[in-house]
């Protein structure tokens, strides 16, 4: 019985922790980004320090998946993962294909896809922090 409350409360801690997390990245980001204006590559730097923060949380969270009890399939969670990333891949290519020719390929290519990539780790992190969060409260 001690080592299940035990066990619970790691859990908690834990998914407490990455929703944490995730607020001081924003948090952090957004405090970055006002001292780095109006600096386009300043933005850059700012957007590049957030997508790595939300990368290693998300990699934190799905091992936090893999290792839990009453996820459904972990075979499927990281074949989902996988297309995920070929996805976000081309989905970036296009994007940043797009904005150079907006652009005509300025500093403003690199802003909008720093922003871009970022904002796609920090959905899919918070997407995969949805499914911690209903195993955690069962």
């Amino acid at each position: 019985m001690k080592k299940l409350v035990l066990l619970l409360a790691l859990i908690t801690i834990q998914f407490g922790f990455s929703q944490e997390t995730a607020e001081a990245i924003d948090k952090e980001n957004r405090k970055c980004l006002e001292n780095a204006m109006p600096t386009t590559l300043g933005s850059v730097k700012c957007e590049k320090e957030a997508t790595a923060s939300w990368q290693k949380l998300m990699d934190e969270t799905l091992q936090q998946l893999k290792k839990h009890p009453k996820t459904a399939s972990v075979n499927l969670l990281f074949d989902s993962q996988t297309h995920w990333l070929k996805f976000q891949k081309a989905d970036l290519a296009f994007y940043a294909a797009f904005y150079h020719k907006q652009y005509e390929g300025g500093t403003m290519t690199m802003a909008a896809v720093a922003t871009h990539e970022k904002q796609q780790f920090r959905k899919r992190t918070l997407y995969l922090l949805e499914f911690l969060e209903v195993l955690n409260e069962e």
